[in-house]
């Protein structure tokens, strides 16, 4: 009775154990929350929905799409991105990996006697008792990888939104150059229809209209270079965003935001970094996950530990077949008379048989002896790692810093240039244009000051596109160096107006 409660208690154990199953639902649901509460943008991919992710990406290229759109876009689409979901399903099944206990071992033999008779039979099963002290550490650090490899996926989202914002700023950027540029374009058209109607009234010669031609030739020769970059940016922005093997046309109609959010204390900017960067926290997993793993190599020490049972069956020799006519003769002869031959008796027989040894059953004990290889080099090894992943948590926390440090120092600076374009270097290129004008037309310069005043317009111009633009990335470059969107500002500079809308063309009282 008690064999059979123990066989059953080990089916039932065995049972439960092909019963595990891994279900990363839960995981890919966290990944999904802390992209969401980090960016602001809660529709992530999953896994477990695919099928309708291309026509969610086919819905929203439909309409000329915002920044905010274009991450919406990469955050269901981009196929890196994607791929960090099937590293979070192995992660967890590692995690489950981890809890099994190994499988028992079984092992069987059969002898038969060159003699003949019963053969001999030996069985065994032996169970690792290891894993009861190896189990628990070992699931510890592979729940620690499986908590990095969430970690690593979240920040590759969070990365993404900033990655796909700086994309989708240059682009907007060299849209805003392409139109101001056409803009120039119709200026540099005008200057040379003046001074051909300059030259038709003799008040000039052929060079004023060669060079206001030579200007309108560089304009027309910039918006090509333009256009080519333009095209090159809407190629890398397609990437970002996991279409550009898609033949849905696609748009991007936006602006560059105003510079108009004032920054945090750049202390309080790094403080809240160290403490939200995911990768600090992935780092800060991996030294506790390389001194479980010391621990667990000391376990090792005694790596095969093997409880179990073994049942042998002994041989035993065939009986000898019996002459009764022989056997009856001797028995005569030994008694002077006819006689019967000898015959064991049923008792006899009994307490015979219960003399022979039919079988063997004891427990059994398997153990490796570390007489040579106690895992010293093994935890040493491990011993190595802790101290490297020390090293490089304090590499990321430095690398965290500095990446503040860069993104505020650049965002300060664009806001600078903002200021001075706006309030000063704008108004007074737009006003040289209007004298020159003026001037032109009034025979007291010559075209040179006309060109001269178009060409330092459209340069400022183009400059204070490239200060919008700076500032914007590093708003996003800020996001990601503190994973995540900038808090209220804790300590406001003077806020800036958006910026004034500066014409390109002519004054009406100058023609």
């Amino acid at each position: 009775m008690a064999r059979s409660g123990g066989c059953i208690a080990l089916l039932m154990l065995g049972l439960a154990a092909g019963c595990v199953g891994v279900d990363p639902k839960p995981d890919y649901a966290r990944v999904s929350r802390v992209v969401g509460e980090r960016t602001g943008f809660s529709e992530v991919y999953d896994p477990l929905g695919d099928e309708s992710v291309a026509g969610k990406v086919a819905d929203l290229l439909r309409e000329p799409l915002t920044v905010d759109d274009a991450v919406r876009v990469a955050l269901l689409s981009n196929p890196s991105f994607q791929a960090g979901f099937a590293a979070v399903g192995a992660s967890r099944a590692d995690v489950v990996q981890s809890a099994l206990f190994t499988n028992p071992s079984f092992s069987f033999g059969l002898g038969f006697p060159d003699a003949g008779g019963r053969s001999r039979l030996t069985a065994g099963l032996a169970q690792q008792i290891s894993d009861l002290w190896q189990i628990p550490i070992r699931k510890k650090v592979a729940e620690a990888e499986l908590e990095r490899t969430l970690l690593a996926t979240a920040r590759r989202g969070i990365e993404l939104v900033a990655d796909v914002k700086t994309r989708c700023y240059r682009l907007l950027a060299l849209q805003q150059s392409e139109a101001m540029l056409g803009e120039g374009r119709a200026l540099a058209e005008r200057a040379a229809r003046l001074a051909e109607a300059q030259l038709a009234a003799g008040e000039v010669n052929q060079l004023d209209v060669n060079l206001a031609r030579a200007a309108l030739l560089d304009v027309d020769l910039e918006l090509l270079t333009v256009q080519r970059e333009r095209r090159a940016a809407e190629i890398d922005v397609a990437r970002a965003l996991g279409v550009g093997r898609l033949s849905q046309a696609w748009a991007l109609a936006d602006h560059l935001p105003a510079p108009q959010i004032a920054l945090p204390d750049e202390a309080e900017l790094i403080a809240a970094a160290l403490l939200q960067r995911l990768d600090a926290r992935a780092a800060l997993l991996a030294v506790s996950a390389a001194e479980d793993e010391l621990v667990h190599q000391y376990l090792r020490a005694f790596p095969e530990l093997a409880l179990g049972a073994d049942l042998e069956r002994v041989e035993a020799r065939a009986l000898p077949g019996r002459k009764i006519l022989a056997d009856t003769v001797r028995s005569s002869i030994g008694a002077g008379k006819l006689t019967a031959p000898s015959i064991q008796s049923r008792g006899e027989r009994r307490i015979e048989k219960a003399q022979i040894i039919n079988t063997v059953l004891g427990p059994s004990l398997t153990v490796t002896l570390p007489l040579w290889d106690q895992n010293q080099a093994q935890v040493a090894k491990a011993g190595f790692a802790v101290e490297q992943r020390r090293k490089e948590l304090e590499d990321v926390l430095d690398t965290i810093a500095s990446e503040v440090q860069q993104a505020v120092a650049t965002a300060h600076n664009a806001w600078s240039l903002v200021q001075v374009y706006e309030q000063q270097a704008l108004p007074q290129a737009e006003e040289n244009v209007a004298a020159a004008l003026r001037l032109y037309q009034d025979g007291e310069q010559s075209i040179l000051v006309v060109l001269d005043a178009q060409e330092s317009l459209l340069r400022r111009r183009r400059s204070y596109i490239e200060a919008r633009r700076d500032y914007a990335i590093a708003l996003a470059a800020l996001e990601q160096a503190l994973a995540g969107r900038v808090a209220a500002p804790l300590e406001s500079p003077p806020v800036l107006t958006t910026a004034p809308a500066v014409p390109l063309s002519a004054p009406e009282d100058s023609r």
